[in-house]
Parts: C-alpha cells; sequence; structure tokens
C-alpha cells in the first residue's frame, strides 16, 4: 500500500457512510453526478503489482470505465487499477484534502472551478510530456494542447475528456406531448410557447407527469442554465469569467436575465415543474424523465447515452433552448475543450499512469465505445466520424453548431489571468442560488437581488484583479474585455492576434 493510502482509503469509506444516511437513491450521470463509486479494492500491493489510483466523476460511463479497466488489466497484469467514482461537490472536497494530506491519486481531473494553471503553481500536478510522445499528441483534435487550457508555459499538464459542448439543451418527451395534444415534431420555440406547452402536458398529466422536471438542489445547473439561455438573448454571460462579453462589466441584471427569470417564474406560478424538482441532484431528475414523468429537463448531450442504454423505450428528442420574444441577439457559448485529467506532482507511477492514458485515448476500446454509447463525442481525431450513431447524439451536435459559437478565454489571451481566480472571493447568493429560490417561492423581487448580486461582484472582482497585480501579475481588467467579439461568430486564433 503506498504511503498515505489507508488515509485516503478512510476518508472514502466516511464519504460512503455519509452518503448511506442521506438515502439518496442512486443514479447515473455525466458531469452532474450523484452517487459515488470505488471499484476494485486496495489488495493486491504485496503481490508485486503497482496500484494505480485514479478518480474523477464520470459516472454516465462507468460500466464502459469497468470494461476499460478489466481489459487494461488483463493486459497490463502488473498494473491494479484502483478506480474512485464520486459526485462533482465530493470530488472537489475529497481531491482537496487529498492533496493537502499529500494523498492524492496518481491520476485526476482539474476541479470545476478551479484553473489549471493554479493548480499547477500549488504544485497539485506534473507535466506530461515527459512520458508521452508526438505520436500520442498527434493523435488529438486541433486545438487540444493550448497554452491556458491544457497546458502551462508550453508544457502539456492535463488532457480533455471530451469535445466540449454546452449543458443546457433541452430534451422532450414525445410520448407526453401526443398526450397533450401536441406536435412531437414541432417543439416549442419561443419562451411563450415553452411555458405553453409545459402548461398543457402538466394538465394532461393529471399529476402523473409535469411540464417540466430539474435537479433543484444543483445550484450550478440553474447557474448554467441562467447564463446560456440568457447568452442567446445578448446577456454576453459566461462560464470563462464573471464578466460579461457585451457589457464588460459583471452583468447579471441585464433584460436578457430578467426574461429568463420571468420564463421560470412563470413555469412555478403555472405549477408546471415537478414537485420533486427542488429536491433532486439533475441525475434524479433525469432518471424521472426518463420514466415519462416530465415533459421538459435540460440537460447535457451524455443523457443520450444513459437513456439509450437504460431506457430504451424513451421516445424523446431534442430541442434548442427556447428564445425570449424578443428574438436571438447573441449564441449559446462554447468554450475549447478544457483541462480535466491530470498526474499528480506526488505519483509514483508516472510512466503507469501515462500508459493508462494512452490506452483510455488511443486504445482500440474506450473511446470507439464511448462514442458509439451516445455519451459525448471525442477528441481523438477520427473517432467521431467512425463511430457516432445515436440520433440524439447527432441531433444533439447540429443544433450547436447552429446556435453556439466559440468564445474568447481570457487564459488564452493572458495565462497570468488565472492569478485573478485565485483571488477571487465568490459572492452568494449566486444568480443560479438566487433563481432556485425563485422557482421555489422564496424570493420575490428577482430584480433587486440581481442588481445587488452584480454589485456586489464587481467589488469582488475588481478587488480580486487588484489582488492578482499587488503579487505580481501581469494582468488588468482589459484582459477579460474582447471589443472584437461578435455574439454571432466564432472567436478565433486571428481574433486573439488582432488585440495584439
Amino acid at each position: 500500500m503506498k504511503p498515505g493510502l489507508r488515509t485516503f482509503t478512510q476518508l472514502l469509506a466516511v464519504l460512503s457512510l455519509i452518503q448511506m444516511s442521506a438515502c439518496s437513491p442512486a443514479a447515473p450521470a455525466g458531469s452532474d453526478n450523484a452517487k459515488g463509486n470505488t471499484s476494485s479494492d486496495s489488495k493486491g500491493a504485496d503481490n508485486g503489482q503497482v496500484v494505480l489510483q485514479v478518480m474523477d466523476w464520470s459516472d454516465s460511463v462507468k460500466s464502459l470505465r469497468d470494461e476499460f479497466h478489466k481489459k487494461f488489466m488483463e493486459k497490463y497484469p502488473n498494473i491494479k487499477i484502483e478506480y474512485t467514482q464520486l459526485t462533482v461537490d465530493q470530488f472537489k472536497n475529497t481531491v482537496i484534502t487529498a492533496v493537502k494530506t499529500n494523498d492524492a491519486p496518481d491520476l485526476f481531473p482539474v476541479p470545476t472551478g478551479m484553473k489549471l494553471s493554479t493548480l499547477v503553481k500549488d504544485k497539485w500536478f506534473q507535466p506530461l510530456d515527459p512520458y508521452i510522445d508526438d505520436a500520442f499528441k498527434n493523435q488529438f483534435i486541433d486545438g487540444t494542447f493550448q497554452n491556458g487550457t491544457t497546458m502551462v508555459d508550453g508544457k502539456i499538464y492535463s488532457i480533455p475528456e471530451a469535445m466540449s459542448l454546452p449543458s443546457t439543451l433541452v430534451f422532450y418527451n414525445k410520448k407526453l406531448f401526443r398526450e397533450a395534444g401536441l406536435d412531437p415534431e414541432k417543439p416549442p420555440a419561443t419562451y411563450a410557447e415553452f411555458r405553453d406547452y409545459a402548461q398543457k402536458i402538466t394538465a394532461a398529466g393529471k399529476g402523473k407527469y409535469y411540464g417540466i422536471i430539474e435537479g433543484g438542489k444543483q445550484s450550478n445547473r440553474w447557474l448554467s442554465t441562467l447564463r446560456e439561455w440568457s447568452s442567446l438573448g445578448g446577456s454576453g454571460l459566461n462560464g470563462n469569467s464573471p464578466v460579461s462579453l457585451a457589457t464588460k462589466q459583471p452583468t447579471y441584471d441585464s433584460q436578457a436575465v430578467l426574461d429568463v427569470f420571468g420564463l421560470f417564474k412563470g413555469l412555478a406560478k403555472d405549477g408546471s415543474f415537478h414537485p420533486k424538482t427542488m429536491s433532486i441532484s439533475a441525475p434524479e431528475a433525469r432518471a424521472l424523465f426518463a420514466q415519462d414523468q416530465a415533459g421538459f429537463i435540460i440537460q447535457g448531450a451524455w443523457n443520450v447515452g444513459v437513456w439509450n442504454k437504460d431506457n430504451p423505450k424513451l421516445e424523446y428528442g431534442v430541442m434548442a433552448p427556447p428564445l425570449p420574444e424578443s428574438g436571438r441577439k447573441g449564441s449559446i457559448p462554447v468554450t475549447s475543450s478544457g483541462a480535466w485529467i491530470g498526474l499528480s506532482a506526488n505519483s509514483k507511477h508516472p510512466k503507469e499512469a501515462a500508459l493508462y492514458l494512452k490506452e483510455f485515448y488511443g486504445g482500440d476500446f474506450f473511446q470507439p465505445k464511448r462514442v458509439e454509447s451516445g455519451d459525448s463525442f471525442s477528441v481523438v481525431k477520427g473517432v467521431n466520424e467512425k463511430y457516432a450513431k445515436a440520433p440524439q447524439l447527432k441531433a444533439y451536435y447540429d443544433i450547436v453548431q447552429n446556435y453556439g459559437r466559440m468564445i474568447p478565454d481570457p487564459s488564452v489571451r493572458n495565462p497570468d489571468t488565472a492569478a485573478v481566480f485565485s483571488e477571487f472571493k465568490d459572492v452568494h447568493p449566486d444568480a443560479g442560488e438566487i433563481l432556485s429560490a425563485v422557482v421555489a417561492g422564496a424570493m420575490k423581487d428577482e430584480k433587486e437581488a440581481l442588481a445587488q448580486y452584480s454589485k456586489q461582484l464587481g467589488t469582488a472582482w475588481n478587488s480580486a484583479v487588484e489582488a492578482a497585480k499587488g503579487k505580481g501579475a501581469k494582468v488588468s481588467g482589459a484582459d477579460f474585455e474582447f471589443p472584437n467579439w461578435d455574439p454571432m461568430k466564432n472567436y478565433t486564433s486571428e481574433d486573439y492576434k488582432a488585440l495584439k
């Protein structure tokens, strides 16, 4: 057993007990996981095997991952994979503790909300370059490796999990559409139509099903929906920074944002939300949607693989987010495939970890099977074209091509911007938490709350910029402003160059 492994294992055991006491049902999930799982056991280190610890939150492909590990260990019997799967929130808290106590797994992703460059500076990860060759690097699609996302100072520290796609398109239940007298081939296009459809589905359900269901206890889902839907209305909000690309300020009280609030407030007033919405996670909501308990759910592409495998009788389609009555004034923000898995700076088995990555990305099993299952699109060249078969996944991709546009990334423009995020102290309740409160009926005046949040966010952001500058970072507020950004066009490498 590697040094510190017992402490790490005990920590996981405590988490398991907490989960059991919470009595929350298990459910598969892509990036919204509801349950932590550990495959393999801690035995085997005494027989000469290398125990390679891997941790992440990707349970939408749990069965494929287990099969991959089985095949890997059959091919390399000297390596034992100890794989731990947690929820997004569990992972972040667990890995922070593990790094502090020198118990970090060998391979693990960059936690959500944290920047790779900051973690490299804090010695969480070590570069992959000494253990991977050009043949391995060249198999990835263009743009996979670039400074500010997966690279730091010209060295590769992380590899994306999959091709980046927005996570707030709408899945709708065709069976319930028909029962409500709606045409399943004509999903709603506007806020007013969306609210009307949800109301009609709820009425037809008579308590058996409702217009819409969401994982209401996950504020991150509300925040993602608010940003991406309001961006279609011209808000300029996105996940790359708190600064709106449209206003060049942390503006969360624009008309586009208020329009989204108006829609969700109306849905709640109509009684269109499933009554369990505010007490369940996104994976639990997904499971209830698959049981024909709701007409709509806002989710990511990873659902396709789960539903097609576990719920083959589910009749569902994919639609773009509805538009405000004023029409489309922007696009869904699309980001470059960001940092995901990396090699622990303290790993005693970097060569074995690199071998794992080579099989995970370059082998003949996992990437083809993942794409074939409908879970996501691969960052490996040629895999999507050959193995993408699920019609819903193709539809999701096509909608993103139509409504999504690549947005600028401050980290690509100036890697020193990572120092600002290190200093930034988020403000709560944030916009997602405010939206959650409005839907739950716990808040009435969202306009005032959003104005106050925007003001406080601006103060916190300016303080972070000044603090970063005070510690030597060559950064300014202008690094987060992109005057040549067009909400209807992809932001390209040529656009970055034009700013210099």
